[in-house]
């Protein structure tokens, strides 16, 4: 988190690493939110992959989740996972539409206003994403 960024965790869970903790995530995410923010597209989609990563990629049984909001209507997510490598993955290429995978961490460059990986020792790693809610922008009515 920058400094100077008010923020209140609103929600942390630990979840079992499984394929069905990424919809939890996704849900909590989009409860925390509030209905008409312009963040309810991005936010899901960015912690969808974050958590898809860790269960497929990490070891252990288990992945933490923190997320909080900023006072301007941004947000902050972590995931930990206890493996604290930092394997390289293959990452699609933009001119490769064949790839099934790979998309997770260009989608965090393209879309997060900041993201990165802060290792807890050798107990694990922390992978984090920022957003800031767009200046008076809210989320269309349906």
């Amino acid at each position: 988190m920058p400094a100077g960024t008010a923020t209140t965790v609103t929600n942390t869970m630990t979840l079992p690493r499984k394929p069905e903790a990424v919809s939890a995530a996704r849900r909590a995410l989009s409860d925390l939110l509030p209905e008409d923010s312009a963040l309810q597209d991005t936010a899901p989609l960015l912690i969808s992959e974050v958590v898809t990563n860790a269960v497929r990629y990490a070891s252990g049984t288990r992945v933490k989740i923190a997320m909080a909001t900023t006072d301007a209507g941004g947000m902050f997510t972590a995931v930990f996972d206890p493996d604290p490598s930092l394997r390289r993955g293959s990452r699609a290429k933009d001119s490769d539409d064949s790839m099934e995978s790979g998309r997770g961490l260009n989608l965090l460059d393209m879309l997060a206003d900041s993201w990165g990986v802060t290792t807890v020792g050798d107990e694990g790693k922390w992978v984090w994403f920022e957003l800031a809610q767009p200046a008076g922008e809210t989320r269309p009515a349906a």
